[in-house]
């Protein structure tokens, strides 16, 4: 058995999943990428216990969902009242840029707002429950006050590291949000979330 599918078997056994919860195709997705090298194992845990969350509150669930840009989101929910694409991080850093830590990743996380908000009805950056999610100030500010030096600063943050994907998506710097952050708890395998976009109504369908 590989390490992912005894993962999968422990998140299960503490959530008392039984073998007909809807997600095996979400379990055999996610071991398929890491038996591949596509993502790391760390990542696709992740992944999971927000899928298994979604699941639980109602929504159909899909992983590494390919999205109209080509870009995959790593997980995609739907139900009769909304959209939701979930973006993880992991907070991994290139050596490379070990040095600009900070910088960095607020810069990934303005490229996925950028990339994926704009294709679901919330979008919703997770990160596991030890770390801080650096955002940026202008994706904290709601899209109809921000001005053209905050899309610009947007749009600068999402070119500075990965300027060659970042060029076909510019124009989303505009529309670009936030609606909440997940905080995922591996050991007792939930996911807790804090609003941060109060104008998105959708959000008080799911959370109040």
């Amino acid at each position: 058995m590989s390490d992912l599918r005894q993962d999968i078997v422990e998140i299960s056994t503490r959530l008392k999943l039984n073998s007909h919860n809807g997600l095996s195709t979400v379990f055999e997705r996610l071991y398929e990428e890491v038996s591949r090298g596509a993502i790391a194992r760390y990542h696709a845990l992740l992944q999971l216990i927000v899928a298994i969350d979604l699941h639980l509150r109602g929504f159909d669930v899909r992983v590494e969902e390919e999205l109209p840009t080509g870009f995959k989101a790593d997980v995609y929910a739907e139900s009769p009242c909304c959209s939701v694409i979930v973006e993880v991080e992991t907070g991994y850093i290139p050596q490379e840029w070990i040095l600009r830590l900070e910088d960095f990743i607020a810069s990934r996380v303005a490229f996925k707002a950028v990339a994926y908000s704009i294709d679901s009805d919330i979008f919703i950056l997770a990160i596991p429950s030890h770390l801080r999610l650096l955002i940026p100030n202008p994706l904290l500010k709601p899209i109809e006050e921000r001005d053209e030096l905050d899309i610009s600063m947007i749009r600068a943050m999402v070119t500075r590291y990965n300027r060659n994907q970042a060029t076909r998506i510019g124009w989303r710097a505009q529309l670009a949000r936030i609606d909440a952050i997940g905080y995922i708890n591996v050991e007792e395998a939930i996911v807790e979330y804090i609003r941060l976009n109060n104008r998105n109504v959708k959000l008080s369908m799911l959370w109040g």
